[in-house]
This record gives C-alpha cells, sequence and structure tokens, in this order.
C-alpha cells in the first residue's frame, strides 16, 4: 500500500490501513524516489550477506493495485503466477476476507477528529491466502535474518516483505506508521543492493541499509504504545516475509 494525499490514509501492506477523517489516501508505490542506491556502509545491521549475487526474478504482471488496503494480495498474485497458478490481483483480492477489518479509534487532540486504526491484510492472512493455491509450501516468518532472505531470493524464491514507507506523526499520541507489502525478486552482495517489485506493477531498487531501515519498522522506535498494541495483536512484527518454499 502506501499513501497518497487526497482520500482516505491508509496503513495497508499486508497488512495495516489506517484511516484518517477527513483523510488520505493510499496509492501503490513508496512515497520515496526509486533509483539505485549507493552501497551501505551501515556496519551496525545485524545481517549483511557479502557473498553471492543473481539475477533479479522476472514477476509476472497480474495488475497495479488501484485501492489502499490490498498491496498484499497484489503481491500474492504476482508470486502465485510466478508459480503456474492462473490468477490475477482481482481474484486474489476477492479471495482475501475483508471481515479482517477491526476498527479500533482514539481521538486526534489537535483537530478533535477520529483516527481509526484498522487492520487490512495481516501477515497470518496472507499466508493463509495464498495457501488456498501453494497449501503448506506458503511460509511465513517475522523476525526473519536479513541472510535468510538474501538467500531465498538468490536461490529463485521471490518473498513479500512488509516494510514501513512513513507515519503521521499526532503530538501527544506517537506516530502512525505507513506499512507495505512488496516482493523482493533480487539480492546483489556486491553492490550491496536489494531490488523489488512495486504493487504498481514496476520494479526498483533500494540500498541494503535503506531496505533494513524500512523493513525493521520501527515499531518500538516512535510508535504509540496504543497503535503499536493494535499492530503487534494482529501479527505485524519487524523483518516479516511470506514466500512459497518449492
Amino acid at each position: 500500500m502506501g499513501f497518497l494525499k487526497n482520500s482516505t490514509l491508509a496503513i495497508a501492506t499486508i497488512a495495516i490501513a489506517v484511516t484518517v477523517t477527513p483523510a488520505i489516501s493510499a496509492v501503490t508505490t513508496l512515497n520515496r524516489p526509486h533509483a539505485a542506491a549507493k552501497k551501505s556502509q551501515d556496519k551496525s545491521q545485524d545481517l549483511v550477506a557479502t557473498n553471492g549475487s543473481s539475477e533479479p526474478i522476472q514477476l509476472p504482471d497480474t495488475g497495479a493495485q488501484n485501492d489502499s488496503w490490498s498491496c498484499g494480495p497484489n503481491s500474492a498474485a504476482r508470486i502465485l503466477r510466478y508459480y503456474g497458478h492462473d490468477v490475477n490481483y482481482a481474484t486474489v483480492r476477492a479471495a482475501t476476507d475483508k471481515k479482517l477489518f477491526l476498527p479500533q479509534k482514539f481521538r486526534n487532540p489537535l483537530n478533535n477528529q477520529w483516527v481509526e486504526v484498522r487492520t487490512g491484510t495481516p501477515p497470518q492472512t496472507l499466508q493463509q491466502v495464498m495457501q488456498r493455491w501453494e497449501g503448506d509450501r506458503v511460509r511465513r516468518s517475522p523476525q526473519t535474518n536479513f541472510n535468510k532472505l538474501i538467500k531465498l531470493v538468490q536461490s529463485g524464491k521471490p518473498a513479500i516483505a512488509l516494510v514501513r514507507v512513513g507515519g503521521l506523526s499526532i503530538p501527544y499520541i506517537g506516530s502512525i506508521p505507513y506499512l507495505h507489502w512488496i516482493v523482493v525478486t533480487g539480492a546483489d552482495s556486491q553492490s550491496q543492493q536489494i531490488t523489488y517489485t512495486d504493487t504498481n506493477s514496476q520494479t526498483y531498487v533500494l540500498s541494503y541499509q535503506d531496505f533494513q531501515t524500512m523493513w525493521n519498522l520501527g515499531l518500538d522506535r516512535d510508535v504509540s504504545g496504543a497503535i503499536s498494541s493494535v499492530l503487534k495483536s494482529n501479527g505485524v512484527e519487524a523483518r516479516t516475509i511470506v514466500w512459497v518454499d518449492k
């Protein structure tokens, strides 16, 4: 998911949608320029793979995201089609249980308006949707070691990753993170770059450092306790991936 100003603010990535009224609407791309990033100089991350590279996986185009919540099903459709299933974005979105929206509200003290926090497609639900086609081969991994992700994509297994693409800061409450599902399709350990397919059907690269910063989510850094609790109760954890293990 991502977000765009002029409609409904959503934290939907797999995962989470936040709606503010009057609101801001979600879009399909990360809210930042996409370009070949410089080699990471950050040595503080626990996980920096140093060997190996491969050509990025080419995913089929199953349609661009056109709503505020379904970046998870959109990403899942690309992987399912990659493994030979006759599906598209609309098919997988229709199979996703929309009853997962569990509103919890609090009042914004600045404008006295209600802010509604609700789940879009939590990690476990995304896994269950994909299992309709791939059964128990669909795996979900929170708190994933970065080297594990690198090895997966370099062995030809694309992985859906939950990343943070910004946030809404509300005084006295804290930050509400904007979360988004993307498909990691490549990793070049020499240039220290991750390649991914976004839900607008475009391919981009990020440095290892930038990717890990987004993938770590920062829920314990600047996110309010109430919002963090809602997200974690719905299975949203740092460094989460969903993939097909075959």
